[in-house]
């Protein structure tokens, strides 16, 4: 068991296991299809002097799911057994690295980073060595990453200088105070959270700053911002205290509007740095009506999102990161994004009905989860 084909099978197994390989596929088909053929080339094209800012952009998200996949595994007793091996650490580090590597990047990363390059090769602005080229640094620059993320972890989990927190419960704090506490002390959490917000905003400024986006295209990436999905799972994250948050004299409705507050609280900086983007590179839509929108967007999909979690969460996870990849993501991304979508017609209706058609929306994905059917885990 200790060979490396064998260790590479099971590390392998462990993070693609539960996999709807048909959805996965489809998903990452359909993206590629977008980029191909509907967004409009002079969006997506890159030319030399961009690559660099591709490379940095695929090196910073390969080292963010590295590190925060590593730390996720280090958590798992499995992942403990398997460390205990006799085994070479630098063998099972290079495995693992490339485990990441095959699920973050060839199977996620590579086939969008290739669909860019291949706009831009028939849009006239790279040659087809190029892209070859390209195409090859950000595969060898991701599994460098990758090793680089992981080998970090592992190091520091050996030798006591990453420590996660204990079981204990946190019950002594108020239940705002609860929130943070938790969220600032799940370090897979945290960072999933971070993560997702540095790389909107650097996607986002890249977009507006560097390439120079019209402002249709700067409210369609706007309506991104909603895709976080920290709001998505947090009475999933409950799994290990439902049974005494049932027992308690607490009604759903007041743990409802507390970690609605605290969904509030940590995606608003996302939304008001994306805006002082818009605001400085694009003042003629970055008018306080387009705030008042991202902030009417970031009530109702937070809302949206939580209120599906607290009908039918998710407790098939044995680690944190489990419940960011469930399939479910992709019905929370899709209603998001309809919430979100109404404000794309800023520029040619008026606030007050953009508004209301989010509320429409947002009424209709309320009354289907209350009508699909009633959900056995719910709270």
């Amino acid at each position: 068991m200790s060979s490396a084909p064998s260790v590479f099978q099971v590390l392998l197994l462990d993070e693609t296991k539960g996999k709807r390989w048909i959805r996965e596929l489809t998903a990452i088909a359909v993206i590629m299809g977008i980029i191909l053929f509907i967004i409009p080339s002079s969006y997506t094209a890159l030319g030399v002097q961009s690559l660099g800012h591709l490379l940095k952009g695929t090196i910073a998200a390969g080292l963010y799911l590295s590190v925060l996949s590593a730390i996720s595994k280090a958590r798992d007793p499995k992942y403990t057994l398997l460390l205990s091996m006799p085994m070479d650490k630098r063998r099972f580090v290079f495995l693992y690295a490339l485990v990441l590597w095959v699920k973050n990047y060839g199977l996620r990363m590579m086939p969008v980073v290739m669909s860019v390059l291949a706009v831009s090769v028939n849009d006239g602005k790279l040659t087809l060595l190029q892209l070859v080229l390209t195409g090859a640094g950000c595969a060898v620059s991701g599994l460098a990453t990758s090793l680089c993320g992981t080998g970090a972890v592992i190091f520091a989990y050996e030798r006591g200088l990453l420590r996660f927190r204990t079981g204990r419960s946190t019950m002594k704090f108020n239940w705002m105070k609860r929130e943070f506490v938790r969220f600032a002390s799940d370090k897979v959490l945290f960072l999933n959270h971070l993560g997702y917000s540095l790389f909107m905003i650097f996607f986002l400024f890249n977009a507006i700053a560097v390439s120079h986006v019209d402002s249709r295209f700067v409210l369609f990436l706007l309506t991104l911002l909603s895709t976080a999905s920290t709001p998505g799972v947090l009475f999933s994250y409950e799994k290990p205290y439902r049974s005494l948050l049932l027992s308690l004299p607490v009604s759903g409705k007041t743990l409802f509007v507390n970690k609605y507050l605290f969904s509030i609280a940590i995606t608003l900086p996302l939304y008001l740095s994306a805006y002082a983007i818009v605001h400085i590179y694009q003042p003629a839509i970055g008018t306080p009506g387009l705030l008042v929108l991202m902030l009417c967007s970031l009530g109702l999909t937070v809302f949206i999102k939580l209120y599906y979690d607290f009908k039918r969460p998710n407790f098939e996870w044995s680690h944190t990161r489990q419940m960011f990849e469930h399939k479910r993501k992709y019905k929370l991304w899709a209603m998001s994004i309809a919430v979100s979508a109404p404000w794309m017609l800023y520029s040619y209706v008026a606030i007050l009905g953009i508004i209301a058609a989010q509320w429409v929306v947002t009424w209709c994905f309320l009354y289907a989860i209350r009508r699909g059917g009633a959900a056995v885990n719910r709270f």
